[in-house]
């Protein structure tokens, strides 16, 4: 997590210890309902909610979207600008009245500061859940690309990811995350992977005129799971691309579970049904006996 999310729910949490303190104090006390009402509601709201809802959506939204904020930046300015038109707005009522004099017009000030921080949260927010503009097709891969587009776009990428090394990205869940934000060149110098050499090999697969996408990818070295043979039963390490060759029928399990794109993805080849199971929150033993009762079918009808 990067560190200005991570102060906004710090700050979200000191807010929401001393909302509860000034909670507590007005309930042994009604008499300081009237002077801490107004205290009380601005750190729960200005301070607990929308410092927590600020850190965490921070974190995860440009993560969810594939997209960076707008203005990065942004975060620390409107951390700094709630922070101080909340505190300052707090002080100048626990003064007594803001309403009228000069009091007023330094409670506006302090409540114009809070105001630009929550724009500031909507023009970052708001727009990096917006769509991304549609491009052409590249029609050359180079390493500022992301990794996870780019397996999106090109299939036929991620058998070339795999045996170059990128195990990792065999998960879907990997492809759906982290892949995303990476770029290519970060990608190849966290596995000690030439970058030239990989995206020579990368876009010779992909723009070929003799493109090798329907050959299944091999699955890499160290790949868990096992290869099923006609008369065994499934089990939880069966791989998946072995099983639907095995025994066609199967595959209507998948699909009723996990939807049949779930078959346009190359990485179902060398995946576990364990590991499908998981991924899309499927009780391993329901879709083991599924798998387990359509294979008798088939053996005896054959």
């Amino acid at each position: 997590m990067d560190n200005t999310p991570r102060l906004f729910i710090k700050a979200g949490l000191i807010y929401a210890v001393i909302g509860a303190v000034l909670g507590i104090t007005m309930a042994i006390n009604p008499s300081l309902s009237h002077p801490l009402r107004f205290i009380h509601i601005h750190v729960n709201l200005l301070g607990f909610m929308t410092m927590m809802v600020s850190g965490v959506a921070y974190h995860v939204l440009p993560r969810f979207s594939a997209r960076t904020l707008p203005w990065p930046a942004g975060m620390k300015y409107q951390f700094i600008l709630q922070n101080a038109g909340l505190i300052g707005m707090v002080a100048v009522q626990g003064f007594g009245d803001w309403r009228g004099g000069e009091h007023q017009v330094i409670f506006i000030f302090f409540s114009v500061l809070a105001g630009v921080s929550f724009f500031i949260m909507f023009y970052n927010l708001y727009f990096v859940l917006s769509p991304a503009p549609e491009e052409s097709p590249p029609t050359k891969i180079t390493g500022d690309m992301k990794v996870g587009p780019v397996i999106d776009q090109f299939p036929q990428a991620l058998a070339v990811f795999v045996d170059s090394g990128f195990q990792a990205l065999a998960n879907p869940t990997a492809r759906k995350t982290f892949a995303k934000m990476v770029s290519i060149d970060k990608a190849c110098e966290k596995h000690g992977v030439s970058p030239a050499e990989f995206l020579d090999k990368l876009n010779n697969e992909v723009f070929s005129e003799e493109p090798s996408a329907s050959v299944p990818p091999v699955a890499p070295a160290g790949t868990v799971g096992k290869e099923i043979q006609r008369g065994e039963s499934c089990e939880a390490d069966t791989r998946v691309g072995s099983l639907i060759k095995t025994y066609i029928t199967t595959k209507t399990v998948f699909e009723a579970h996990y939807g049949e794109g779930c078959f346009s993805c190359p990485g179902q080849v060398y995946e576990t049904v364990e590991q499908t199971a998981s991924m899309h929150n499927v009780d391993l033993n329901l879709i083991l006996g599924e798998i387990n009762v359509m294979i008798q079918k088939e053996l005896q009808s054959s």
